[in-house]
């Protein structure tokens, strides 16, 4: 009896793309039935039933994980990642978990930059690291050879239902259709990103704080081997024109000049020291949640840079240029 098993892929997804894709090259290979929702991430409760309706049907699920933790879901307080985890616990389906290792470092675009997603992370992982068949990897070479001795080794030693072929369908014209149901998803889950960008920008420019925010900034300097303590208030409006300036006539910006830039703003005679040393880069998403600035990591050099954004100048243009007054 000729069975093919059907196997769920779990991970977030634009930082695992890669990983992804073979993965499917390998269950393929392996004579299974991948079934990764690529195309159909879940952003609420609804895409989630239908998600859940998918690993019921599998008989093995593959959790890769990297180093984002995901997109959470409000009530739960857990990325719909580790809820779909969880599901596919509570349904007893065989989990088979690949998991990156710490000591790998990875571009500052995949991975998580907010405390509580790190912590979040690191809970999750060590839960599902303690599944039997779990393995750590650190290349994508290590993690394809794993996943592949592993799925296989799965299909040896836990028995499943699997699929049968019939023998009343015309297979052609059923993957054909799966294509064309596939290519439609995909479309369709395009336009939706679309829209939720536009829906969350205006969201963003609606309720995030700018024009009257103020920001108590405490530091420290050393005179004489004596520790002195300041606090400075300022505005972050004050800030980003400031910054914005600096970064007049410069396409990208360094991190580090970045942080010189708000230090000599809060103080031009000392070397200072912030007692909270995340209270910039707090600034700084603050500033890229408000689409004023844009970051990329460099591979070639290693560094982070900040450039502004077409809303960035703009805003940075209605502040410092000098407008003609009207007469009345």
């Amino acid at each position: 009896m000729n069975k093919k098993y059907q196997v769920f892929i779990s991970s977030t997804y634009s930082d695992l793309i890669e990983q992804r894709k073979k993965a499917l090259d390998i269950l393929l290979m392996a004579d299974c039935i991948p079934a990764g929702m690529e195309a159909f991430v879940a952003t609420d409760d609804e895409q989630f039933n239908v998600i859940k309706k998918v690993i019921d049907l599998c008989d093995y699920y593959i959790l890769i994980i990297g180093k984002r933790y995901g997109t959470i879901n409000k009530a739960t307080g857990l990325s719909y990642t580790e809820m779909e985890y969880d599901y596919a616990k509570e349904k007893n389906i065989p989990i088979l978990v690949f998991a990156l290792d710490d000591s790998v470092e990875m571009p500052i675009d995949k991975m998580e930059t907010e405390t509580e997603k790190i912590e979040n992370l690191k809970i999750f992982k060590e839960k599902a690291m303690k599944n039997r068949l779990a393995s750590p990897w650190k290349t994508p070479d290590d993690l394809y050879l794993q996943m592949s001795i592993s799925i296989m080794k799965a299909k040896i030693e836990i028995k499943r239902p699997g699929w049968q072929r019939a023998v009343d369908y015309d297979e052609l014209s059923l993957n054909q259709e799966i294509l064309e149901l596939r290519n439609k998803n995909i479309e369709l889950e395009t336009k939706l990103k679309d829209a939720n960008k536009t829906i969350e920008s205006f969201t963003i420019q609606n309720n995030l704080a700018f024009e009257n925010c103020k920001i108590k900034i405490d530091y420290y300097y050393i005179n004489n081997n004596n520790k002195i303590q300041k606090s400075i208030v300022i505005t972050l409006k004050k800030i980003f024109s400031i910054v914005s300036t600096q970064m007049l006539d410069v396409a990208i910006t360094e991190q580090s000049i970045l942080n010189s830039i708000i230090f000599n703003l809060i103080s031009k005679n000392n070397k200072i020291y912030l007692n909270d040393n995340q209270l910039i880069k707090r600034i700084l998403n603050q500033f890229k949640s408000l689409d004023l600035i844009t970051s990329y990591w460099s591979a070639e050099k290693s560094v982070l840079f900040w450039k502004l954004t077409k809303k960035g100048k703009k805003v940075r243009d209605d502040i410092i240029l000098i407008k003609s007054e009207s007469n009345n």
